[in-house]
């Protein structure tokens, strides 16, 4: 079975993007998907870095276990908060002290809003971002919107039927890739 590894990058603390990230997870080990590994960066507390992994000196041992498990899944999935039409500064600060753990590493976006409007430049600048780094990001995303009302704090779907039918896309195209580009 294929490791896949869901990063979920808001810090807040009354965040609520964390939702869609423990709903993937769910909907991928409900149905025998892959395993899954959530990289929860408010729990990696990450410093702003100032380096690249690769050239640190003595890079930390969250750091390290972030990039060995990033390293080791054979895909990412990345639910990003909408933070004023972009993502959260934490998403950066990750993505860019990594480098060759992006190379040709199979990537899905998602997006997770309160409000009803997509957030298609939120994962449009995400992808112009990964696939500089050489990441093979699929082209089909997840637009998870009104999540306060659609997911419990506990990652399940209100309407379970109606999210199952908006993410099997995404989630059908990403275990494609996966299974088509990773060892």
């Amino acid at each position: 079975m294929k490791q896949i590894a869901i990063i979920s990058p808001s810090v807040r603390e009354e965040r609520v993007g964390h939702r869609v990230a423990l709903y993937l997870k769910k909907y991928f080990e409900e149905n025998s998907i892959a395993k899954v590994d959530l990289l929860d960066l408010k729990e990696f507390d990450f410093p702003l870095f100032n380096e690249r992994l690769m050239y640190q000196k003595n890079p930390s041992e969250k750091l390290l276990n972030f990039s060995e498990r990033v390293s080791k899944a054979d895909g990412i999935i990345i639910v990003s908060s909408v933070y004023n039409y972009s993502f959260p500064a934490s998403l950066k600060n990750a993505i860019d002290v990594l480098y060759p753990e992006w190379n040709r590493k199979v990537v899905a976006l998602s997006s997770a809003t309160m409000g009803f409007v997509e957030g298609l430049p939120t994962t449009f600048q995400l992808e112009n971002i990964l696939s500089q780094m050489k990441a093979i990001v699929s082209p089909v995303k997840f637009f998870a919107t009104n999540i306060a009302n659609e997911y419990t704090e506990e990652g399940n779907a209100v309407n379970k039927e109606k999210i199952e039918k908006q993410v099997k896309p995404m989630v059908d195209e990403f275990m494609f890739l996966v299974d088509k580009f990773s060892n």
